[in-house]
């Protein structure tokens, strides 16, 4: 409901309650992605972990409705029964809205601070309709003492029917010297198959406090419809309406009063209310019982006729008539409370004597049945909790295993259904129990949206880790395909490389020898190179395609290389400890080694050699010494032996130098680190 106004605001916007959508869960794959239960507008607030925990706007949600479930369970609630008042007003049936205006005034000024709209709740051949004729929107003008024009007091923009069930409309205003209001409908609905619109509410509240000054004041309409029976513009104001007594939904022991079945119809009957010590009232009010209903109908046992005494001393002769309903049967008001007004009267003993009981139908027995009577000084119950005697033959009577009629329950307060509490504040808390389930309805369903969003982000993320696992196991499984084929090519590659530093050159040397015929020179030199090719080949198949580990330690390894190609030449091999290497530093070592030695036996013409192997952490040294003739030029065949040392060098990660002098023979010295322990 949307209002505004010129003089103060009355209750704002409330928003909707819808049920939850479904309630995904993939605990399996995500645990983060967890969802609550699905809510309902009616159920506590849904407690949820997931996503409340990533959003503000849920946290914010979320608590508003804690908040907005704990008020309302303090909260009056309307009965579902039609407590069968009078229908209220009804304009004329026409074409436009705001032609079904009425209004009501006073003859002096008045200062108002609420204004309630019960809407009216009837039968009709269709079914029960709580909002009959009640505007989606209206408009209230009002008239300030001694100015003409009316100016804009409120504007209700939305009066939510699709939720409202016939909850009474409450204002809070502040307007002084106001001499007339008028009520103004703006968007009304159209009666089915009917081009033609009509504005009805059942009563209407204008409050001083806890006065309602409406009754009493002057109405009239543009229209009203004041000859069909419950219709009358009065009506507005009669207290009769389908709401039932103003209570708090915390029913007593006790029903009410229970008439002795006895002393039959036309028998009176009576009940005396002691105040104590002699006391001023106004008014008396009656609340008819509700311990036969639905069955007997609202307003079952209710007097037909009746009228109040007072007196200070309860002897006969001493009561004074206060007021009579005459030789008419009253209206009954049903379950709404029915106030007797007269002038101001004194005494210590209030008496209420039924002249006639009335008689539903003939299977009925009729009985008196009266909730609460209550002896009103202003706005005060001076009857509240003080005793009553009846003449019937028992003070009370059981209904059922936990309530009973008695006479003392005619001034506990309490009516058959609750306690009963002020007219101004019970229409007003039913108004805001409405705007609060209108407030909870818009907050469900901004709650619904985003759970639907989160849901449907919390899928795509799973959908999407799933489709970036599966695109990521495709990705390795080509990058490993790809892997393997580059490591092939590089082992190809690599063992191409090596046959050809390895085995080309001595092979091409054996087929160069083989050619000058058989010579004991030439067949040592072929036996010495095929020895030489034969060792070179286990050596690149053992490094390149055997196992992580070599079949012959490193140490064993370099001294048949040197036992083999030494054979001229007279050698020392001296060692340290000897660390393990990975095949690849071993590999690009014994070539280093191979090629060395094979330098040593092309060129220097050396006697002896000296190897020594020694630790210098972290690196280790490689020293190779011979005799021979040292580097007599720099020719490019020297110069590429050379260059396939440093690049072996290189390839361990290490330093290579060459020290030489002509007929002083040659020293190289390599130095690299152990990479496997790195």
């Amino acid at each position: 409901m949307i209002v505004h106004s010129t003089v103060a605001s009355a209750n704002d916007s409330w928003y909707p309650l819808s049920r939850m959508l479904r309630n995904l869960r993939h605990a399996p794959l995500l645990a983060l992605f967890m969802a609550g239960p699905i809510s309902h507008a009616e159920e506590a607030p849904p407690q949820y972990q997931f996503p409340e925990q990533f959003s503000e706007r849920l946290r914010q949600i979320n608590s508003r409705l804690r908040q907005i479930n704990t008020e309302i369970q303090s909260l009056p609630v309307m009965s579902d029964i039609d407590a069968r008042g009078s229908h209220g007003f009804h304009s004329n049936f026409t074409f436009g809205s705001e032609d079904n205006w009425f209004e009501v005034s006073w003859e002096s000024p008045q200062t108002l601070d609420g204004i309630a709209m019960v809407p009216t709740r009837i039968t009709t051949q269709s079914g029960i309709r709580s909002n009959y004729g009640f505007p989606g929107s209206l408009r209230i003008e009002a008239t300030r003492h001694g100015e003409s024009e009316r100016f804009i007091l409120a504007e209700i923009r939305e009066t939510r029917l699709d939720l409202r069930r016939g909850e009474p409309l409450f204002l809070d205003v502040q307007a002084a010297g106001i001499t007339a209001l008028r009520f103004i409908p703006e968007s009304l609905l159209t009666l089915p198959g009917k081009d033609v619109r009509f504005f009805s509410l059942a009563e209407l509240m204008v409050y001083q406090g806890q006065r309602n000054i409406a009754r009493g004041a002057n109405l009239r309409a543009n229209f009203s419809i004041d000859t069909e029976v419950g219709w009358n513009i009065h009506y507005l104001t009669d207290e009769q309406s389908s709401l039932g007594p103003p209570e708090l939904p915390l029913p007593g022991k006790s029903l009410g009063w229970h008439g002795d079945v006895s002393r039959g119809a036309t028998t009176p009957t009576w009940a005396i209310i002691d105040l104590g010590t002699p006391c001023e009232f106004e008014s008396v009010r009656l609340v008819a019982a509700r311990g036969d209903a639905p069955i007997k109908g609202p307003g079952f046992g209710f007097p037909a006729r009746f009228h109040v005494e007072v007196a200070d001393e309860p002897a006969d002769g001493a009561w004074k008539l206060v007021w009579s309903s005459g030789d008419s049967d009253v209206t009954n008001p049903g379950y709404n409370p029915m106030t007797i007004h007269f002038p101001s009267a004194r005494g210590r003993y209030v008496r209420v004597s039924i002249d006639k009981i009335h008689t539903t139908d003939a299977f009925a027995t009729p009985r008196i049945l009266l909730s609460e009577v209550e002896v009103l000084h202003g706005f005060e119950n001076i009857a509240l909790s003080r005793p009553v005697s009846t003449p019937d033959s028992f003070a009370s009577v059981a209904h059922d295993a936990t309530r009973v009629w008695s006479r003392a329950g005619l001034t506990d307060g309490h009516s058959s259904t609750g306690r009963l509490i002020h007219e101004r504040d019970w229409v007003r808390s039913l108004s805001r129990r409405f705007d609060l389930i209108c407030e909870r309805s818009l907050l469900a369903s901004e709650q619904a949206r985003l759970h639907e969003y989160w849901d449907n982000l919390r899928v795509a993320t799973i959908f999407g880790v799933l489709a970036t696992t599966i695109i990521g196991l495709l990705i390795w499984q080509v990058r490993q395909r790809l892997h393997a084929r580059a490591t092939m090519i590089t082992l190809r590659n690599r063992i191409s490389s090596d046959l050809h530093d390895e085995v080309g050159s001595n092979l091409a040397t054996i087929s160069l020898l083989s050619e000058f015929g058989p010579t004991p020179g030439n067949l040592d030199d072929i036996n010495r190179l095929s020895r030489e090719t034969s060792l070179a080949l286990r050596e690149i198949v053992e490094i390149n395609l055997a196992s992580k580990r070599a079949r012959k330690p490193l140490p064993e390894r370099l001294r048949d290389i040197a036992s083999l190609m030494l054979r001229e030449q007279k050698w020392s091999f001296e060692i340290s400890a000897f660390p393990v290497f990975d095949l690849e530093q071993r590999k690009h070592l014994v070539f280093f080694f191979k090629e060395a030695l094979h330098n040593i036996i092309r060129h220097s013409k050396a006697r002896n050699v000296r190897i020594t192997f020694e630790t210098t952490p972290p690196n280790f040294r490689l020293l190779i010494e011979d005799d021979g003739l040292g580097i007599q030029n720099t020719s490019s065949d020297a110069v590429a032996k050379l260059y396939t040392l440093r690049q072996r060098a290189s390839s361990l990660a290490g330093t290579f130098t060459v020290e030489s002098k002509p007929g002083e023979g040659t020293r190289i010295t390599l130095l690299f680190p152990n990479q496997s322990c790195q």
